[in-house]
């Protein structure tokens, strides 16, 4: 999905608040998605735009 927004790993993390290190060990293999963050990722792909917009709404 990052590779399809044409993201890089950092730009990913930071657009969607993913820890940067999280990321990697997704796509690594180190370590798998829990449920709440699969449920996320699947917000993210199914519109990437609109969880990107709703994010700035929230304060980091």
């Amino acid at each position: 999905m990052r590779r399809a927004l044409q993201l890089t790993q950092e730009e990913f993390a930071a657009c969607y608040r993913i820890p940067l290190n999280t990321l990697r060990d997704w796509e690594q293999g180190r370590s798998e998605p829990d449920q709440t963050a699969q449920a996320y990722l699947k917000a993210i792909a199914g519109n990437p735009e609109a969880v990107y917009q709703a994010l700035q709404f929230i304060p980091q």
